[in-house]
């Protein structure tokens, strides 16, 4: 039987987890360039396919269309790679279409995949010639972090690093007791990313008992969310990864028993990330790159 698309890329990161490999605290390439986007058209890929996309010593790409388009050609053997774009079909009653999720019935996730190849798998093509777009001092970065904590108004004290949704508060450990402020950040970052899930802000189901399928998918998020912030911000914990045995475990039979856990966290890390960041996420950009794909 035929795996569905979420079914393909739950088994992607799955064999990377059984590997080692944790891809969403890994949002850095050997070239720092930031995320994952067109080469062509500088779109930035979300959600999930930063993950997917992650660990190329540059990270742009283009479709076959796109690289034949511009005049270029792709170097013999290469592989393409998928990329996942999803929206919500809404249905009535009667399993009619509708067009919005008032009038539904039913919520449908539709998924749809594209193929793009790695700018290095075109001919002519050198890490070289990218080598012009250098990182910013890491000061500047420190202060981008900082920038996001101070924007966000919330109650933190110090201790344990956690995040208690009872009394909407952070605790944290200070600066001072982390081996870098690299690490601070992006564990800061993790528990702020679970503050976004309170009532009052994006209402994520966050009381969860430890060790359930819900407090695994919202660490889930929390983790892919603190990626994305730490992109942003271009700060990079090379050894942050616990790759235990029972840390990896946890992550893989949490994606066994939901095929569809890596598209949502994704998503719902995305509008964490968005919130603390003050972004407003555009459905419409995934309709524009799925035209630009096609």
């Amino acid at each position: 039987m035929k795996k569905d698309k979420f079914e393909e890329m739950t088994a992607r990161i799955i064999s990377q987890l059984e590997k080692g490999v944790v891809p969403w605290r890994r949002t850095w390439n050997q070239i720092v360039m930031g995320a994952a986007r067109n080469h062509f058209t500088g779109h930035v890929y979300r959600g999930i396919n930063r993950f997917m996309l992650d660990g190329f010593e540059v990270p742009r790409f283009a479709t076959f269309h796109q690289i034949s388009g511009a005049g270029h050609r792709v170097k013999k053997g290469a592989k393409s790679l998928p990329i996942y774009f999803w929206k919500m079909l809404f249905f009535d009653a009667d399993g009619k279409r509708v067009e919005t999720k008032k009038e539904a019935e039913k919520v449908v996730p539709f998924v749809s995949e594209y193929r793009v190849f790695n700018v290095l798998d075109i001919e002519g093509f050198t890490a070289e010639m990218f080598r012009e777009e250098k990182p910013e001092a890491i000061p500047a970065r420190i202060g981008e972090c900082e920038a996001i904590l101070s924007s966000n108004q919330h109650e933190v004290a110090k201790g344990e690093p956690a995040y208690s949704p009872l009394f909407d508060k952070l605790l944290m450990p200070d600066l001072a007791e982390f081996e870098s402020p690299e690490k601070y950040y992006h564990t800061y970052f993790h528990e702020l990313s679970h503050w976004t899930g309170h009532s009052s802000r994006l209402n994520r189901e966050i009381k969860n008992s430890f060790g359930s399928e819900k407090y695994s998918r919202e660490e889930l998020v929390a983790e892919m969310s603190a990626s994305f912030l730490a992109a942003h911000s271009g700060i990079v914990v090379e050894d942050l990864v616990e790759n235990t045995a029972a840390y990896l475990q946890s992550w893989i039979n949490a994606l066994h028993g939901d095929a569809r856990l890596l598209m949502t966290a994704a998503s719902a890390a995305e509008k964490a990330a968005n919130f603390l960041l003050k972004t407003e996420a555009m459905e419409v950009e995934i309709t524009e790159e799925m035209r630009q794909a096609a």
